[in-house]
């Protein structure tokens, strides 16, 4: 890994990582239509990003979790140019330990009775339709699920998936009740709709598992093999679509409605699909690495949640080089293991939204440098009116009347002795080093 680039997409995330020719873009998403007040359209933004990626030979992405905000700008990117990508990482379908897919199930289950237009039907139409658009955006060969104890390659770095596991995901009891009492509501229901529903939504569930079978890492399958799955899932929820109707014309379409459409089951849905982002680090490939630290060091967490860290710490690095911070850096997703590792950079994406929360106090106190989008979206920048890296990280004598930039990147000749962090904030307006008040402006 030669650089980073961290795009400035309001409340969302969009990061790059490159290097020798190859690159990986692990989410591409925003809240936000509009960025930097009006600077710029999303969709037109992220179209923009096949451009300025087009020079480099080898190009992946990953999408961590199917939320609105790490996700859609992916169909602009296809759609401005459908082989952009030679692979496209996918999160999963987590089974419980029955293998039941709930966060599938719940999915299913507002697509059929949640018909109208709004944020929560455009996130379970992702999940649903996710490799059927995918397939029709790019191409089957290039897509490829990710799940704990999975490997993958960037400029011949070996990356270990840490999360979700495919099989005994620990869903949280609230959640399974919720999917457990809609399924109750609808197998006590007198009638051939519901009833064939049912049989419909156990047939697309199994399809879809053996989309993510056929897909994995190790599969060995033929793309015939893994078109004509695709095809038959397709045909599954076409066999649903023609059943609407009448499936929400029955006495108890209501009491689902209402179930799987309060705002309760949706914050337990929204934080379940957070705890399931593909989280990834580098490998250590021997005992001697264990010890040692380099710049390779970096963890990627999408949107998990505390729960899920906490899961997976046994298996952290003690010191890495490079953290993404979970959901935007906010204080609702802080997780207390941070102050146990040692991070030299920590990104942070976060923008104006009146759906998101701001960056939360508690990384300003972590010894990191700190890159983030936005820094009007941090309360101690508010509040001091300068940012926390400022007397740590840019002054060598906070007594002298002029401050002193310790970054390589500010200085005027750039030498091998004097390699800076290669880690850039890119917005509509240019590309930059950092984002300070005194922000270079690199092009």
């Amino acid at each position: 890994m030669d650089w980073v680039e961290l795009h400035n997409v309001e409340f969302g995330d969009c990061t790059v990582l490159g290097g020798n020719g190859q690159m990986l873009m692990i989410d591409c998403g925003s809240l936000n239509s509009i960025l930097g007040k009006g600077a710029c359209k999303f969709d037109e933004y992220a179209r923009r990003l096949t451009k300025r990626y087009a020079p480099i030979e080898q190009r992946h992405g990953m999408i961590s979790h199917f939320h609105k905000d790490h996700v859609n700008g992916f169909s602009s990117i296809l759609q401005e140019e459908p082989l952009f990508f030679q692979r496209i990482y996918l999160p999963p379908a987590p089974q419980d330990s029955n293998g039941n897919p709930l966060l599938l199930e719940f999915a299913l289950l507002v697509y059929t009775f949640i018909t109208e237009k709004s944020d929560y039907s455009e996130l379970v139409d992702n999940i649903v339709t996710a490799f059927s658009r995918m397939r029709s955006l790019s191409s089957t060969q290039s897509l490829a699920v990710l799940c704990q104890g999975d490997q993958f390659q960037l400029d011949d770095i070996t990356y270990e998936v840490l999360w979700p596991k495919q099989t005994e995901y620990p869903y949280s009891e609230s959640f399974y009740e919720v999917v457990e009492q809609a399924n109750r509501l609808l197998t006590t229901t007198w009638g051939n709709h519901a009833e064939l529903f049912l049989n419909y939504k156990d047939a697309f569930c199994d399809c879809y598992l053996r989309c993510v079978d056929l897909l994995s890492l190790h599969s060995s399958a033929a793309l015939e093999e893994k078109n004509e799955a695709i095809s038959q899932l397709e045909a599954i929820l076409c066999g649903i679509d023609e059943m609407i109707y009448e499936l929400n014309s029955l006495p108890v379409a209501q009491d689902v409605a209402e179930l799987i459409g309060s705002q309760k089951a949706r914050m337990r849905f929204g934080k379940e699909l957070n705890g399931s982002s593909i989280v990834f680090q580098n490998q250590k490939q021997n005992r001697w690495f264990q010890n040692k630290h380099t710049r390779e060091d970096i963890l990627f967490t999408g949107d998990a949640t505390p729960n899920t860290m906490e899961k997976i710490s046994e298996m952290l690095h003690d010191r890495y080089y490079l953290v993404k911070a979970p959901h935007h850096g906010t204080s609702s997703e802080w997780w207390e293991g941070w102050n146990t590792i040692e991070i030299t950079h920590m990104l942070i994406s976060n923008g104006h939204h009146s759906a998101g929360g701001m960056i939360g106090e508690e990384y300003v106190l972590l010894p990191a440098i700190k890159h983030c989008t936005n820094c009007t979206r941090c309360r101690w920048y508010v509040e001091k009116g300068k940012c926390c890296n400022r007397k740590k990280k840019c002054k060598e004598n906070e007594h002298r009347s002029h401050k002193v930039k310790k970054c390589p990147a500010n200085q005027p000749q750039q030498t091998d002795g004097m390699r800076g962090c290669n880690i850039y904030t890119v917005s509509p307006l240019g590309t930059y080093a950092c984002n300070c008040k005194e922000q270079p402006r690199l092009e």
